[in-house]
């Protein structure tokens, strides 16, 4: 079978990276089409990525608001699928083969139920759905995505959520599609398993604690951005050992400001890195001690979710210092310091202390944290996308019919 990915999501996502990774190691032919809507310095035309072909196309000419209102209507026009035909003409896709097309952006389902309807008739569609939409409210009490959504469901046949809490819902949403869950594990073989047994086995007093966060620094949107200033200023005044290290992009003014005081204040010992690729992302958190994800008390958007950047933490025995409504969280406890919403800041910040005051509590949290990540592989769940594809292209019911419904946990498997 063919696999045609198709996204609109930066160009070093890590759930693409992981997916598409895992199937062309499993030597399925797959391809991505990246509607670039967010990378202005990515190419346009043929590309390499991840050991697969792709098609990049760059058709967004305004900035801000008006690019997003442009891409909407894009999206929705004939054109689009024309641009996506000469696409897969150039990679080299026989349009009579059975396919999968697979969309990880809700704004690209018009345009796979073009393809099906008109230019792929031996295709399926699966929705990989990343996040919950029904959440994401504008212009007033309207949800752009769901509105996406609605108009192509019946012509998805699977559909992927990153959470088992959210399959009930999703269900609602789909009932004509067969759903599964595939949680955001991360990969383990992406990591330096060598460099992460050395940081673990030379912690103990005295050593030089690294904390990291790499993300999004919004602090209007549902990043805690003040409260990661907030501690990391705590935590370098109060311990000479501890050496911050934060990166990302979407900032906002304010805390543009409070960055870049910070970092002249502390000499060297908060350092802002801006824009940093994967490759420096995954050394980074190999070699820290701990790691965080703070989601405003107040985001309209507080739901379960399944988030890579926790996962990853695990297997580099980072140690997460989450709040947020996080899947595993029980288990996690054993390892981590999980926060609700409800917890005030300077609950977090003391804990945050008394945790880098005790590098025995520390170094044993870490190695906690690197034998709970062989629970929550993406290799123990990334099957389930093959085995969905099996399913839906062996059912022989035609695109937007009822197929037959895969198992939640179509490996077979316990969903941990």
């Amino acid at each position: 079978m063919d696999v045609i990915i198709l996204d609109a999501h930066p160009v070093e996502d890590v759930r693409i990276e992981r997916h598409i990774t895992y199937l062309a190691e499993q030597g399925v032919n797959v391809c991505r089409i990246h509607y670039n809507y967010p990378d202005e310095s990515a190419k346009p035309g043929i590309f390499s990525q991840y050991g697969v072909k792709g098609f990049r196309i760059n058709r967004f000419f305004f900035q801000g608001k008006a690019r997003t209102l442009y891409f909407m209507g894009y999206c929705l026009r004939p054109k689009i699928r024309a641009d996506c035909c000469r696409a897969l003409e150039a990679l080299g896709i026989d349009p009579a083969q059975p396919s999968i097309i697979h969309v990880h952006d809700p704004l690209l389902l018009p345009l796979a139920g073009m393809l099906v309807r008109d230019s792929l008739p031996n295709s399926k569609v699966v929705y990989d759905r990343h996040e919950v939409y029904e959440e994401w409210v504008h212009f007033g009490r309207i949800s752009i995505p769901l509105f996406y959504e609605d108009l192509a469901k019946k012509r998805i046949s699977g559909t992927v959520v990153v959470s088992e809490h959210h399959l009930d819902a999703v269900r609602g949403l789909f009932p004509d599609s067969s759903i599964i869950a595939v949680p955001n594990y991360a990969a383990a073989a992406a990591y330096d398993t060598d460099a992460i047994d050395e940081k673990l086995h030379t912690t103990g007093t005295g050593m030089q604690v690294h904390a990291v966060y790499i993300g999004s620094l919004n602090n209007a949107a549902d990043r805690d951005v003040d409260l990661l200033l907030e501690i990391a200023d705590s935590a370098i005044r109060s311990y000479d050992s501890v050496t911050f290290f934060i990166g990302g992009t979407s900032m906002d003014e304010g805390s543009r400001a409070k960055i870049e005081e910070l970092a002249g204040r502390h000499n060297g010992r908060f350092r802002f890195l801006g824009y940093v690729p994967r490759e420096k992302t995954i050394e980074l958190t190999e070699e820290a001690h701990i790691g965080f994800l703070l989601v405003r008390p107040d985001a309209r958007y507080w739901v379960k979710t399944s988030p890579n950047k926790i996962f990853e933490y695990l297997v580099c025995g980072t140690v997460p210092i989450v709040r947020a409504d996080v899947d595993h969280a029980d288990e996690l406890r054993a390892c981590s310091l999980i926060f609700d919403r409800t917890d005030e800041n300077e609950v977090i910040v003391n804990a945050v202390l008394d945790l880098l005051g005790s590098p025995e509590r520390l170094q044993r949290y870490m190695g906690s944290a690197r034998e709970l990540s062989t629970n929550y592989t993406w290799e123990s769940v990334a099957c389930r996308y093959i085995s969905l594809y099996t399913a839906l292209l062996s059912s022989g019911t035609a695109t937007g019919a009822t197929v037959r419904k895969a198992p939640h946990t179509a490996d077979g498997g316990k969903t941990r």
